[in-house]
């Protein structure tokens, strides 16, 4: 299957992508400095939110199936440890960035990597 287009969207995901940089990279410092995370904790999930959303509409349900799904998904775990376990809250929200820094950067053979089925378009090519 080949990944839904629409006009506009490499810009989108460009800004959904800067926006949540900045959402970490607030969180971080506020982690650091033991400010309150509230609003960057909540940018960070709906930027990444819009960001697997965009998968989603692109790829379908088999984005699920590939080793980026999984990272994401990964991530979320982290945030959950980030909201409830305070003493693990820095480490798992630099786990996370380097999570997250890996697999957006890796190849399309490596982020669409099945754990089952086929690969992504990205990994064949």
């Amino acid at each position: 299957m080949q990944p839904r287009r629409f006009p506009g969207q490499r810009l989108l995901r460009t800004l959904l992508r800067t926006v949540h940089l900045i959402a970490v990279a607030l969180v971080i410092g506020a982690a650091m400095y033991g400010a309150d995370l509230t609003l960057s904790l909540e940018l960070i999930l709906l930027s990444g939110g819009a960001l697997a959303a965009e998968e989603l509409y692109r790829h379908g349900l088999d984005w699920f199936r590939w080793v980026q799904a999984w990272v994401v998904l990964a991530k979320l775990g982290l945030f959950v440890v980030v909201l409830a376990l305070e003493p693990w809250r820095l480490p798992a929200l630099w786990i996370a960035l380097v999570l997250g820094a890996l697999i957006s950067h890796a190849t399309g053979k490596v982020r669409q990597h099945p754990l089952w089925g086929d690969p992504g378009p990205c990994a064949t090519k």
